[in-house]
């Protein structure tokens, strides 16, 4: 009996000692994995933080060029209306002239915009000539 119970107390020892072996390899194998998602965690992120800082930059160019395009727009509607009432008459040929120089810059602007790898707006391209006094 007393045989038999050192023979079962050798047991327990080796399958402590195994699993105690077992739990530290269990152990280092989480640590590592641990670090391997810590390392892709910080990716991810990174990665994340320089996408909204680049769709923020996008958005503020937009914006830019949105208030660009309204601009040129107002610009050109007053130079027609300018032209309009020239055309019944009236002599606004310094306003029209002015007008004119308005658009000019405003459309000068929107092609440096282009040039600089914006999105062309909405221009026609056409120029519009002022109608001579008689």
């Amino acid at each position: 009996m007393k045989e038999e119970s050192l023979a079962q107390a050798k047991k327990i020892d080796e399958l402590e000692t195994r699993l105690s072996a077992d739990l530290e390899k269990a152990a280092s194998e989480a640590k590592r994995v641990k670090a391997d998602a810590d390392v892709v965690v910080a990716v991810y992120r990174a990665d994340a933080e320089a996408a909204n800082a680049q769709a923020k930059e996008i958005s503020d160019a937009a914006q830019v060029r949105s208030s660009c395009v309204a601009e040129h727009a107002k610009c050109q509607s007053r130079r027609e209306t300018l032209e309009e009432i020239h055309a019944r008459g009236f002599d606004l040929s310094a306003d029209i002239e002015n007008a004119k120089v308005l658009e000019a810059e405003a459309k000068a602007f929107l092609s440096d915009d282009d040039d600089a790898g914006s999105a062309s707006g909405s221009e026609n391209g056409e120029d519009e000539e002022v109608p001579e006094e008689d």
